[in-house]
C-alpha cells in the first residue's frame, strides 16, 4: 500500500479530466457531435421507444431480435426517452461514452498498483491511455457499449488477481464476484471463454485439498451466469421460437465474413462487396420474409459450405484476422506504423510481466488466448479487440519503464 498512498488523489482525477476532455474534443472535431448514424442497438432502441419491441435491428421492421444483448439497447431507450431523439440525445450518449473511457483511464494506475507493479508503470498506463484512441467511432460516438465492455473486464480481471492471490474464495463465498460475471457475460457473451480459461486455469493452479470446494464455486459461479442468461433466453423463447443465451447473428456475421470475393475486414465487406440487412434492403427483406432465425440458420449453413469447399483461401481469412488482430492495419502509412510499434512494444511488456508478476501476465494471457477466438473467423474490426486493449498499454507502460528508468521496481518505489 506504501505505492498507493504516493498516488495522490490529484493523479487519477487528473488523468480523469483529460481523458474526458481530450476525447470530448476529438469527438466535436471529427463532427460526431452534428453526425447521427443509427447502428443496431440504436434501432433497437429506438424499437423500443416507438414501439415497444426490442426488435428492428435492421434497415426496415423486422420484427423481434436477438441480434445484440439486451442491456445497452434498454439504456439507449432510456436516453431518448429522457433526452428526445436529436442532437441532445446524441451529445448525452457521447458524453457518457467519453466519461466510461475516462473512468477506465483513472483506474489504471491503481489497478497497476494491485498487479504488483510500481506507481511509474501506473502513471505511465494511465497517461498513455488518455491520449490512445485506436477506435474512434467506437469509444467515441456511444451507439456501442465496448467502453463499459472494457470496464467490466477491467473490474473482473482486478476482482479475479485479489481472489487468487489472497486466496480469500477458501473463507467465503465471493457472491459479488459472481454478479460481476453474471453481467459481464450479459453485456458481452465473449467473455464466457474468457471466464471458462479462468476456471481452468484455477483449477490446475488450486491444491488437490481444496479442489472440492474449488469446483463447488465454480459451479456457483455457471448457476449464477445461467440464472442472469435465462430471462434472456426465455424471451427469445417467446418471441423468436429459439432458446437463443447469448446472439442469434453468428451465421449472418459468419456469412458476411466467409464467402466468394470477401476481405478480412469489416469496412471492405460492408463498403463495397458483402450485402448486410443493416444496409442493403433486399437482405432486410429477406429477414423480414423468413424470420431471423431461420435467416440466420441459412446465412450459417452457405458460409459453412463455402468453407468446406474452399478451405485454403478460409485459411488465409482467418490468417489476415489473426494479424490484424495483433497488428492492426492504420488508414495510412503513419498509422499503420504506430499500431505496429504499440503491438510490438506491448508484446515485449508481456514478457516483462510474465518474469515480474507471472499471476497478472497469466490473467492478461488466460484473456488474449480465450477472448479473441470467435474474431478470427469473423471480419475483423478495430471495435472488436478495443474492450481488452487497457492490458496491451499496461504492457506498453511496462516497456517503457523498464527501458527509460531501468532501476529495480523495489529501488523505484522508495
Amino acid at each position: 500500500m506504501n505505492d498507493g498512498k504516493r498516488i495522490a488523489v490529484a493523479l487519477p482525477i487528473g488523468i480523469f479530466v483529460f481523458t474526458f476532455v481530450f476525447r470530448l474534443f476529438i469527438a466535436w472535431r471529427v463532427g460526431l457531435f452534428r453526425d447521427h448514424q443509427q447502428d443496431e442497438m440504436v434501432r433497437i432502441a429506438l424499437s423500443l421507444l416507438k414501439y415497444h419491441e426490442y426488435g428492428n435491428p435492421y434497415l426496415i421492421r423486422t420484427g423481434p431480435t436477438a441480434h445484440e444483448m439486451p442491456l445497452y439497447p434498454l439504456f439507449l431507450s432510456g436516453v431518448y426517452a429522457l433526452f428526445g431523439t436529436g442532437n441532445l440525445a446524441e451529445a448525452v450518449k457521447i458524453t457518457l461514452a467519453c466519461a466510461a473511457s475516462a473512468l477506465r483511464c483513472a483506474m489504471l494506475p491503481f489497478f497497476c498498483l494491485e498487479a504488483g507493479l510500481d506507481r511509474i508503470v501506473g502513471i505511465v498506463a494511465g497517461g498513455v491511455s488518455a491520449v490512445y484512441v485506436s477506435a474512434l467511432q467506437t469509444e467515441l460516438r456511444g451507439n456501442w457499449d465496448h467502453p463499459w465492455q472494457a470496464l467490466v473486464l477491467l473490474l473482473l480481471t482486478w476482482m479475479t488477481l485479489r481472489l487468487w492471490r489472497d486466496r480469500s474464495w477458501l473463507a467465503r463465498i465471493p457472491w459479488r464476484y459472481f454478479i460481476v460475471w453474471g453481467f459481464g457475460i450479459l453485456l458481452q457473451p465473449a467473455y464466457l471463454p474468457v471466464l471458462a480459461a479462468f476456471l481452468l486455469a484455477g483449477l490446475i493452479a488450486a491444491p488437490q485439498k481444496v479442489r472440492p470446494r474449488y469446483l463447488k464455486l465454480s459451479a456457483a459461479l455457471l448457476l449464477t451466469v445461467s440464472l442472469f442468461l435465462v430471462p434472456w433466453a426465455v424471451r427469445n423463447q417467446l418471441r423468436l421460437g429459439k432458446l437463443i443465451f447469448t446472439r442469434s447473428n453468428f451465421g449472418l456475421e459468419f456469412w458476411v465474413s466467409n464467402g466468394p470475393g470477401r476481405a478480412f475486414d469489416m469496412q471492405t465487406n460492408l463498403g463495397f462487396a458483402v450485402p448486410h440487412p443493416s444496409l442493403n434492403l433486399s437482405e432486410a427483406q429477406s429477414v423480414l420474409r423468413l424470420g431471423e432465425v431461420r435467416y440466420n440458420q441459412l446465412k450459417l449453413n452457405e458460409a459453412k459450405a463455402w468453407v468446406r469447399a474452399n478451405p485454403e483461401q478460409f485459411a488465409r481469412l482467418t490468417t489476415r484476422r489473426f494479424l490484424a488482430w495483433w497488428f492492426p492495419p492504420g488508414r495510412n502509412i503513419v498509422q499503420r506504423i504506430l499500431n505496429y510499434v504499440f503491438s510490438l512494444l506491448a508484446l515485449a511488456g508481456a514478457v516483462i510481466l510474465f518474469r515480474r508478476q507471472r499471476l497478472t501476465a497469466v490473467l492478461f494471457f488466460l484473456t488474449w488466448i480465450s477472448f479473441p477466438c470467435v474474431y478470427y473467423i469473423i471480419q475483423w474490426s478495430s471495435k472488436y479487440r478495443y474492450s481488452t486493449e487497457w492490458e496491451l498499454v499496461i504492457c506498453v507502460a511496462l516497456t517503457l519503464r523498464t527501458v527509460f528508468c531501468p532501476a529495480p521496481f523495489k529501488e523505484v518505489a522508495k
